[in-house]
């Protein structure tokens, strides 16, 4: 796999895609094709917490001939999000494009080829239509996982809130056993504006990057940096590396020094308490659910 990350120093999300795919050379033809961008409760890419729909516009214009093109997600207002963040715009310029709420899918239990901490898990039956996937992520920390890259993105292929509940608590693990399964073709990450301290209120940083690559370790990788944070000092990203193998990874564009910075971690007291609560149901759910 290509290890190439290319940076792109930018405050226009579509200029800073097309710059990274030009860059790398992405052309996908004839592909069934699935997009999952990070749609975080209908907020706007400019509060640092979902994907701008220039990405995935520039995604769209180097797709030829691509039979089937899905856009999903599963995020708690996926269809409001998808009207009132303009993806439902971009099928008048694609009318092969269809847009899917994942929570709404059937759901095809899979085992775990290497379990880290279940042995099978629950994703939206759509997604296995498809033969290439661009996962499409934001720049944000989170509490529980450290960072919500591209890693953590594919955690929104489980479809419902109930079975994101078995898994959420235990995250840093429960994401490696996803990853096995769902595995990402090529990756951005819109860091236009990016979300730092709480993944659950907006505190929006503009660190005006996007990024993107065909490894996705790379790519998380590259991404953190850029936030000032050392993948490799994470258990995750250190078990993932003896899963996938460790990148050796060749940034190109902008490097990592001259956009770098530094995001607060951490999070609120009621996010503390929301988690205790969500693990609380974890065990519940898993005491009585198919796991």
């Amino acid at each position: 796999m290509n290890n190439k990350v290319y940076i792109a120093k930018t405050q226009d999300p579509y200029q800073g895609a097309c710059e990274v795919l030009d860059g790398l050379g992405f052309r996908v033809t004839g592909r069934k094709v699935f997009i999952k961008p990070n749609l975080t409760g209908c907020r706007p890419s400019d509060e640092g917490m979902g994907v701008d729909t220039g990405l995935v516009r520039a995604v769209l214009e180097r797709l030829v001939d691509c039979p089937v093109i899905t856009i999903g997600e599963s995020c708690s207002k996926t269809e409001r999000s998808f009207v009132e963040l303009g993806y439902e715009e971009l099928k008048k310029d694609y009318p092969q494009l269809q847009l899917v709420d994942m929570r709404e899918s059937e759901h095809l239990w899979k085992p775990i080829p290497r379990p880290f901490h279940t042995k099978e898990m629950p994703f939206a039956a759509e997604f296995f239509e498809h033969d290439y996937l661009i996962n499409i992520a934001k720049l944000k920390t989170h509490s529980l996982a450290g960072v919500t890259l591209c890693l953590k993105n594919i955690f929104g292929f489980v479809p419902t809130r109930k079975q994101k509940l078995m898994y959420h608590p235990f995250i840093r693990k429960a994401v490696l056993d996803m990853n096995q399964i769902i595995r990402s073709d090529f990756c951005l990450v819109d860091g236009v504006w990016g979300n730092e301290f709480d993944e659950i209120q907006s505190t929006p940083i503009n660190a005006g990057v996007v990024l993107g690559g065909e490894n996705i370790l790379a790519v998380d990788a590259v991404a953190a940096a850029v936030m000032g944070i050392d993948t490799s000092k994470m258990k995750t990203y250190q078990m993932a590396g003896e899963l996938f193998g460790e990148p050796e990874i060749e940034v190109l564009g902008h490097s990592i020094h001259e956009v770098c910075g530094k995001f607060r971690q951490g999070c609120l007291l009621s996010t503390r308490f929301r988690y205790i609560k969500e693990s609380t149901q974890s065990l519940l759910y898993r005491a009585v659910c198919r796991h």
